[in-house]
């Protein structure tokens, strides 16, 4: 689902439980929190999509270079084994 339908979904849960009461007179508070409580769900779920969207696209635009596992491993044991050295 993509946040466009998570938007229209929080929208519509929104609106029918606004409306709940007049659509049934006999229902309880409960159900209007319930389609509330849903409504926040979408709602959150599109924002965290969002932001998911954001750092993906973040990252992909970050021109920095980049390292290999093997150039990382080797800059590790180096730094362990300065660290090592110096405790000595």
């Amino acid at each position: 689902m993509n946040t466009a339908a998570h938007y229209e979904n929080a929208n519509f849960l929104r609106e029918l439980a606004e409306n709940l009461p007049r659509i049934w007179p006999h229902g309880t508070p409960a159900g209007t929190e319930l389609l509330q409580r849903l409504a926040n769900e979408e709602l959150a779920q599109a924002q965290h999509e969002e932001w998911v969207r954001a750092k993906v696209a973040a990252a992909r635009a970050d021109t920095r270079p980049t390292m290999t596992t093997d150039e990382i491993r080797t800059r590790l044991k180096e730094r362990h084994e300065r660290l090592r050295d110096a405790s000595r």
